[in-house]
């Protein structure tokens, strides 16, 4: 006989399971059929499930596709981070983030198709978007605390940390689109050709020290 806590352990497994699968579902939707169309019985259909099982896990559509964006960005941490903590330097770190930032997208390019729908079409009660330029703010603080690491050490030259951190944001997921209109493009490569450029951005010049 399984004991109470591994039964509640085995739930949570199960229920975490069912919550990802319906995830997956709403993705697929999101990028085949667009936002409008991809409701909870359209996710309950792709999953051989009731509507009602689906609204068992996720109080609301709302919520799903919230699910949608938190496990894209939740995926993205333990790679990004790996690559961040495997580099030596301050201004290793900042390369390495922005390739695997770029290598990421480009390798879940459906999923950031979906994100972008749910982006773009989600809102609240009061009927405002639900996600800002507010959301991202972590996202800036991450890459800003690289670029101002790096000042510190004086590996890195003298520049406005905010605001290349704000470009550098603005330039990954503005990348995912490209990704998706232009199959042809090879995510390596970009990823190379833009940490060249952040490389050239983040030297300092002669005489800074």
């Amino acid at each position: 006989m399984r004991s109470k806590s591994t039964g509640e352990a085995g739930e949570t497994f199960l229920n975490r399971a069912r919550r990802r699968q319906f995830v997956t579902c709403a993705t697929e939707a999101l990028g085949e059929l667009g936002y409008t169309a991809t409701t909870v019985a359209e996710v309950a259909r792709r999953a051989g499930v009731s509507k009602s099982v689906v609204l068992y896990h996720f109080s609301s559509r709302a919520e799903l596709m919230e699910a949608v964006v938190d496990q894209l960005y939740g995926d993205a941490v333990e790679p990004i981070h790996a690559a961040v903590g495997a580099a030596e330097t301050a201004r290793e770190r900042v390369l390495a983030y922005v390739r695997a930032c770029v290598l990421f997208v480009w390798a879940h390019q459906r999923e950031a198709r979906a994100v972008l729908e749910v982006a773009r079409n989600l809102r609240k009660e009061d009927g405002s978007p639900r996600y800002t330029a507010r959301e991202g703010a972590a996202l800036v603080g991450f890459a800003r605390g690289l670029l101002e690491e790096g000042q510190r050490s004086g590996e890195l030259g003298d520049f406005d940390a905010w605001t290349l951190a704000v470009l550098l944001r603005a330039t990954i997921d503005n990348l995912s689109e490209q990704f998706m209109a232009d199959p042809a493009l090879d995510g390596p490569r970009v990823a190379d050709s833009f940490a060249h450029l952040v490389g050239k951005m983040i030297t300092p010049r002669e005489g800074e020290s």
